[in-house]
């Protein structure tokens, strides 16, 4: 599992997110000690109530935020404790992007860090899944922009004319018994999810769809495999295929 995503910092993101809690909890102690108003009894414990809850919040989140950091370093997936793991991340989400924002941290790189932080959760908690349990969703932008025969929502209309990497796509899902499906965008991708019920999701996109779908799915897993655009965004976008199939190798061993 080296090789994936072995260039990215998951670092950035988990620093953002610990700047966040950092922030949050100091701004909830300084308002317990110093912002409290001697005259107005009701609206001093009114703010002393939410400020304390605010702060049991933050508390919380820095034990996800712990758990996550453990679960990557020791490669191990505390299964009773997903779920505040994934809502630490998950929740902080928009404030992290915003921080990295303030500190001129580009966007782009921020999302790309959250797809490692996220991918390496998701390793830890999916194993020996059945291959029918498994989803690859595609972006519909890998198909030739200039094929006649639209693949969205039925790939079997693919001609296999080796222009694009839909045929090998469609035959790496047919070798691995992978259920598979080609999207257009959210709706359709929501679609699909309802229509295969997968337990996990490896999903091949930009970092923004990505970054989107990982947070839209929670808490069903999704395993991000950011797509390559020789040609810019959304126009005969290609994928790594050693990638993919190390993911599905290594990973959900399917």
């Amino acid at each position: 599992m080296s090789g994936l995503h072995k260039d990215v910092k998951k670092r950035t993101f988990l620093g953002l997110l610990l700047a966040v809690l950092l922030f949050i909890v100091m701004a909830a102690v300084y308002l317990l000690l110093f912002a409290r108003d001697p005259v107005a009894s009701l609206s001093r414990n009114v703010m002393m109530v939410v400020t304390a809850a605010l702060l049991v919040c933050a508390v919380l989140f820095l034990c996800g935020l712990f758990l996550a950091i453990l679960s990557i370093v020791q490669n191990r997936n505390f299964k009773h404790l997903n779920w505040l793991t994934g809502k630490t991340l998950f929740l902080l989400y928009p404030l992290v992007v915003y921080c990295g924002r303030l500190l001129h941290i580009a966007q782009e790189k921020i999302q790309h860090s959250f797809i490692a932080v996220n991918n390496r959760l998701v390793a830890n908690r999916t194993r020996q899944l059945k291959p029918g349990e498994v989803l690859l969703l595609l972006p519909h932008c890998l198909q030739n922009g200039s094929c006649a025969y639209k693949i969205t929502r039925n790939a079997d209309n693919c001609r296999r004319c080796g222009k694009c990497q839909v045929p090998e796509l469609l035959e790496l899902a047919h070798r691995k018994k992978i259920m598979m499906d080609i999207v257009s965008g959210g709706t359709l991708a929501r679609q699909a999810i309802l229509k295969y019920r997968p337990r996990a999701i490896v999903a091949v996109a930009c970092e923004r769809d990505l970054s989107s779908g990982i947070l839209d799915s929670f808490p069903l897993p999704v395993y991000g495999v950011v797509n390559e655009r020789p040609e810019g965004p959304c126009m005969n976008t290609r994928v790594d295929l050693a990638l993919l199939e190390e993911t599905f190798n290594t990973i959900f061993k399917v």
